[in-house]
């Protein structure tokens, strides 16, 4: 780890350290996933993974090494949906039905609609990390969109079907767009709890824009009409730790520690974007990484999704310098509301490459609640 001087409080880690802990009850957004290599890994990224800390750590930004791993990413893209329910397909048949004056059908689509599901998760982001022996610091732009819709299914409609139908599909959903810099420092001691002890800040300005409304079933889409919503705007930070004892690696990030209130849309239900606290254990050997990560805080869900709180383990693997391979699995450790029974977790799969500075990172995941995938391109110079 790089070397710098933290200027101000005597103890400045055990400040944070407490801080934080006093914080981890808040309920806030569900932790993302920004890039393609912590998709692969399951979701982990608070102890290792220096190209990408501004999405989950910046205290990492201090393990980059200043004359080799200044990282320009451009960009990550991310999509995840779920649509288990095949909630777009029935909505269509539906419609057909509806138009050919099938009442059979029309009563079939509206009972595969009835409590049935769809949420989509859109992300991208450009970033710059720039290591020094002074000050790590980064850039970012990091944009995601997360929404998801409820049905009503009118009980008219099932026994008499017949327009104009009384059906609806209500949205909820929010898209933030971040603007950022992060910077880090490792506190310089030779001995005690600060040697290899790092420090990480990220500064961002959130534009946000919030959805929220109802349509009838007749006419409605599944996914987010761009054209409605408010729009909003705060300043948010990001406050994370890294302790490295040899190969081993804890992390410790806040995340949004500036909390405010939004309502969804021309809706009176509202959104919180609150602290977010999440803990990252690792072990990294010169080829290997494995990590585990968990979420401290119940994370409240957008729209009509439940609480989360994740437990994460991901593993990578580099036989060659120039190659990667990667694992990961996630559970939320919440049963979903409405359900008996816990999430059996997702799985995720994902490799890197690296020729002559360029990055190549893919990842996908699947689960009982839907499937993901992300890439990415950067340079390393």
């Amino acid at each position: 780890m790089n070397r710098y001087f933290f200027n101000g409080c005597r103890n400045p880690g055990l400040v944070i350290i407490g801080w934080l802990c006093l914080h981890t009850t808040a309920a806030a957004l569900p932790f993302g996933t920004f890039d393609a290599r912590t998709m692969a890994m399951g979701g982990v990224g608070v102890a290792t993974g220096t190209r990408n800390a501004v999405f989950n750590n910046p205290a990492l930004l201090t393990t980059a090494d200043e004359v080799h791993e200044w990282a320009l990413l451009l960009p990550t893209l991310g999509h995840q949906l779920d649509d288990t329910d095949d909630l777009k397909d029935n909505l269509d048949k539906f419609n057909q039905a509806a138009d050919n004056l099938d009442v059979p059908a029309v009563q079939q689509s509206l009972a595969a609609i009835k409590d049935s599901q769809f949420r989509e998760t859109k992300n991208s982001a450009i970033m710059l990390a720039i290591p020094s022996r002074i000050l790590s610091g980064a850039f970012f732009l990091n944009s995601y969109e997360i929404s998801n819709v409820q049905p009503y299914i009118d009980p008219g409609d099932e026994v008499a079907p017949a327009d104009p139908y009384s059906s609806t599909l209500t949205h909820r959903g929010v898209r933030i767009i971040e603007n950022g810099v992060s910077a880090a420092r490792a506190l310089e001691a030779d001995s005690g709890w600060k040697e290899d002890l790092a420090i990480g800040f990220s500064a961002k300005f959130l534009l946000i824009k919030t959805y929220g409304y109802t349509e009838s079933l007749r006419t409605a889409e599944a996914e987010i009409n761009d054209a409605t919503g408010n729009n909003d705007s705060q300043f948010a930070l990001d406050v994370g730790l890294l302790k490295e004892i040899g190969v081993w690696k804890i992390g410790l990030v806040a995340k949004n520690l500036i909390p405010k209130e939004y309502v969804y849309g021309n809706t009176q239900d509202k959104i919180k974007i609150e602290p977010q606290v999440r803990a990252g254990f690792a072990y990294q050997s010169r080829r290997s990484v494995l990590e585990l990560n968990i979420d401290l805080t119940k994370n409240q869900p957008v729209g009509f999704d439940s609480q989360s709180q994740i437990a994460a383990i991901g593993w990578e693997w580099q036989p060659w310098h120039s190659f990667a391979l990667r694992a990961g699995y996630s559970k939320n450790l919440i049963t979903p509301k409405n359900s008996d029974t816990k999430s059996t977790g997702a799985t995720s799969l994902g490799i890197g490459l690296k020729i002559s500075g360029v990055h190549l990172d893919v990842a996908g995941y699947t689960s009982d609640e839907g499937d993901g995938i992300s890439g990415q391109f950067g340079l390393q110079f």
